[in-house]
């Protein structure tokens, strides 16, 4: 199977809130292209994949397997974040990667609270 690899990668849970209900929408991968055996990406680019259905350790690596059927190698030490189901919208919408999305959340409430 041909893999993509992934530096600065983030493996982000999203949540949507439905009357006061936090619910779990599923595991999500952000990440940089550094290599890509399937040339879908340009290297440096910035990706958010579909669901992660699988993950798997190899040494210092972690194997991830996604919804579409791709597979993503990153560092096993990567990141874990939440984000909401419209962060999750922004992100993709933006390529942002998850620290963007981290900052512009701060923003956000920063302004909320000087008005």
């Amino acid at each position: 199977m041909d893999r993509t690899y992934l530096k600065d990668a983030y493996i982000v849970s999203v949540y949507d809130y439905k009357e006061f209900e936090k619910l779990f929408l599923g595991d999500f991968l952000s990440g940089v292209v550094i290599d890509d055996e399937t040339f879908r990406f340009r290297p440096f680019e910035q990706i958010v994949t579909s669901k992660i259905v699988s993950k798997s350790a190899d040494g210092d690596k972690l194997e991830i397997n996604t919804h579409s059927g791709s597979c993503y190698v990153i560092d096993a030490d990567h990141k874990l974040i939440d984000i909401s189901f419209v962060e999750l919208v922004v992100m993709r919408a933006g390529v942002y990667s998850a620290d963007r999305i981290l900052e512009i959340r701060e923003q956000l409430k920063s302004q909320n609270i000087s008005h």
